[in-house]
């Protein structure tokens, strides 16, 4: 039967399963953006826009893409370190 401590490691083990996925999903999208982002573009000329300031402002997405993709990739792998270390305990002692 589970114990208290059991039953805890347990629930930290799907929670981390669970956040696994999701945090990778969002990692390699904001990734995939970032990219996209920081690829040369083409010059669109019937903007009425300054090329410099639309460079700005394409810039700037792509740093907030790229701190998102940063952290989503922490969260991924800190929660993929912890349900290894989960299943290392319940191993042992469970």
């Amino acid at each position: 039967m589970l114990g208290t401590g059991m039953g805890a490691m347990v629930g930290l083990l799907v929670v981390a399963l669970l956040v696994v996925p999701v945090s990778f999903g969002v990692a390699a999208r904001a990734d995939v953006k970032a990219r996209r982002l920081s690829e040369p573009r083409a010059s669109d000329e019937n903007s009425r826009r300054p090329v410099a300031v639309v460079e700005a402002e394409a810039d700037g997405r792509c740093d907030q893409w790229r701190q998102l993709a940063t952290q989503a990739w922490l969260i991924c792998g800190g929660a993929s370190l912890i349900a290894v270390a989960v299943v290392g305990v319940l191993i042992c002692f469970g």
